[in-house]
């Protein structure tokens, strides 16, 4: 995919002054230097969040505080695009995108959101040519969704955290999401898999899905049609003895299914002929309609025994409870026998039998126990009377269960009557019933026969899909997909090695290979052991075997008809693990460099050469803690800013902070 950087730019968050403008060369080694703190390695992360990445790695404090917007100023192939982001603030990322597309297109002073993220996306995803098929067609297998420009991330960046780590040699890899996806995307960018074996992918799973349905129907059809030979000659067996085939001849063993069917089929018409018993018009209804009227009469009744019964029964218990309550009474009664004693007593004098006290108004006590024992004896007198008239009220409700019994019995009897008289009609309309219901299955049972039986152009149909399925597989062999990606693999490997002898790294003469499943690279020992990169020691071979990895993909990338690779690469801080005491200028090292300085410098050599290698342009960014004496005198590179002290301005000009 041609796709360069010409201008990293940063819009403030004071609308009055200028934006930012890093600009780059889009075939050359472009060089930012500087002093720790400067904002160096931010850069890689603000080209990875303008380009679509679904978190904001921009480092948090100065350049957030001060930033607005971040944005890219991209070359594709036939067209630019100018792109933003805006500063998330306090969030992990947002989706606010400033876009637009042309030719010589200028840095506007300010941006405002015009379309999301997942609208430059698509832009670019269409640009590098993707195909919208899922990678796998195996819906079980994990990451097998379509392929994204996001996904190629991991060939374009190597930060300072990934430029010099064992054990992780992409970028973003050192995550589960983006190692799992990256594995499943490496066949595919290696030009294993193009977009003609997705598409041929997709359309064998969706043909193997029709040719399994088709295959189903017919395996149905036909053992319908098995099913119906076993079925076939007890339906003619019935028909006969129904007497709808009256003329038919008995079967023996040469009959065959369609001499079943052939008999079979005058059924149908038969039946216009047959002798059915003749029933009167109105006959059945008349009977029904009798029927229903006694069986209403029974439902009737049986409700009034059922309400007689519960009132019965209802009445037994009131009886109960009187009786009990009129013992009650009797007994309170007895009790108060001695409130007519004391009233003979005091009738002649005021002074109380008991306490001797004298009451010249009157006893009020005596006057209330008087009151009760009045009220006490009238209501004992009407209790006694209740039982009479309950045993009466009983013996009513016993005579009415009993008439009602007795017509519910007659009732009954009827019924039955009833009911045995219309026994030979239930027969002959039993019989009837019976004869049509059996024409209709034999009717239902030659109409499926002949469809289950007709599957010509439904077998000819699963045979084509067959026929397409096994072209399909023959094409994408696997094992010519493996000798693919085994070829690629060694291709890559091959590469890898010439850049690592360049660089004067260990092991460089050893079997170096790209494991594409681990993620990693691997060393092969004469003695047959096998080492990975995390197992082989010095900072110095690490970052040389990442930058000769990634220098070996991007060259066979190049090869290919149409790669969906951008053709980038920022590297932050390759220098890192030689750590000199000092970078000295070029006048302080007159005679000679230190072996930090030289391994430095292979580096940018390295890089010079690739360059020059390349039929088509390709476009690097390093930024360096190191100095001029570590690329002095090489082709191909672009110092592009040297944020040190007495040279400029850094990331963030000093005129956003003059108000601070």
């Amino acid at each position: 995919m041609k796709l360069a950087l010409l201008k990293i730019i940063l819009w403030p968050k004071q609308p009055e002054l200028p934006p930012r403008v890093i600009p780059f060369l889009p075939d050359k080694i472009n060089v930012i230097t500087g002093e720790s703190a400067t904002g160096k390695s931010s850069l890689t992360a603000i080209i990875d969040y303008c380009l679509g990445s679904g978190k904001c790695a921009i480092p948090v404090g100065l350049i957030r505080d001060v930033t607005e917007w971040f944005g890219l100023h991209i070359k594709l192939a036939n067209t630019e695009l100018i792109v933003a982001r805006r500063n998330p603030g306090d969030q992990q990322t947002t989706t606010d995108l400033y876009w637009v597309e042309g030719l010589d297109l200028q840095v506007p002073s300010r941006v405002e959101k015009n379309g999301r993220v997942d609208d430059l996306k698509s832009r670019l995803n269409q640009s590098a040519q993707l195909s919208h098929l899922d990678l796998s067609v195996d819906d079980s297998i994990g990451y097998g969704a379509r392929p994204s420009f996001r996904d190629m991330a991991a060939f374009n960046f190597q930060p300072q955290h990934i430029v010099a780590n064992p054990y992780t040699l992409f970028f973003k890899a050192d995550t589960t999401e983006h190692r799992e996806k990256l594995r499943a995307i490496f066949p595919m960018v290696l030009g294993a898999v193009d977009s003609s074996t997705l598409a041929k992918q997709r359309e064998l799973k969706d043909l193997i899905k029709e040719h399994d349905k088709l295959r189903r129907e017919l395996d149905a059809r036909l053992d319908a049609a098995k099913a119906w030979e076993a079925e076939v000659e007890s339906y003619y067996l019935q028909a006969k003895a129904l007497g709808l085939l009256p003329d038919s001849p008995n079967p023996d063993a040469s009959w065959n299914l369609d001499r079943y069917v052939i008999e079979l089929k005058p059924v149908p018409e038969n039946i216009k002929s047959l002798d059915i018993p003749e029933i009167k018009e109105g006959t059945s209804e008349r009977a029904v309609v009798q029927l229903t009227q006694i069986l209403s009469e029974e439902d009737r009744l049986a409700q009034q025994i059922g309400s007689v019964r519960q009132r019965l029964s209802k009445l037994d218990q009131l009886a109960s409870s009187v009786g009990e309550y009129g013992a009650t009474l009797s007994e309170q009664k007895d009790r108060m026998l001695s409130v007519g004693w004391l009233e003979r007593k005091l009738q002649a004098t005021h002074t109380c039998p008991v306490c001797l006290a004298v009451h010249d108004g009157g006893n009020k006590q005596l006057g209330d126990l008087q009151k009760l024992a009045h009220e006490l004896s009238v209501l004992s007198n009407s209790v006694a009377q209740a039982p009479a008239k309950l045993d009466q009220k009983v013996a009513e409700l016993r005579n009415e269960l009993r008439s009602l019994e007795h017509e519910i019995s007659k009732t009954r009897k009827k019924r039955q009557f009833l009911e045995s008289q219309s026994q030979e009609m239930s027969a002959q309309r039993q019989r009837v019933r019976q004869i049509y219901l059996f024409v209709g299955r034999v009717e239902q049972a030659l109409e499926n026969l002949s469809a289950s039986k007709n599957v010509g152009d439904l077998r000819e149909r699963v045979e084509h899909l067959s026929r397409r399925i096994q072209g399909l597989r023959n094409e994408l062999d696997p094992r010519a997909q493996r000798d693919r990606e085994r070829a690629a693999i060694e291709s890559v490997s091959s590469r890898i090695h010439d850049h690592a002898r360049e660089l004067q790294l260990e092991h460089a003469a050893e079997n170096v290979r790209l494991n594409i499943r681990e993620l990693t690279l691997q060393f092969t020992t004469l003695s047959g052991r096998t080492d990975f990169l995390w197992e082989v020691g010095s900072g110095q071979n690490w970052v040389g075997y990442h930058i000769s990895c990634l220098l070996a993909l991007h060259e066979h990338f190049f090869g290919l008809p149409n790669s969906p690779v951008p053709r980038f690469l920022v590297i932050d801080q390759p220098s890192q693990v030689y750590f000199p005491e000092a970078w000295p200028t070029l006048d302080e090292a007159p005679g000679g460099k230190s072996a930090d300085i030289e391994g430095v410098r292979r580096i940018f050599s390295t890089l010079s050469r690739f360059l020059e290698s390349l039929s088509e342009p390709f476009q690097i960014i390093v930024s360096e803690h190191a100095g001029a004496i570590t690329w002095h005198g090489l082709r191909n590179v672009h110092v592009v800013a040297n944020w040190r002290k007495g040279h400029g301005d850094y990331l963030i000009p000093d005129s956003w902070l003059a108000g601070d």
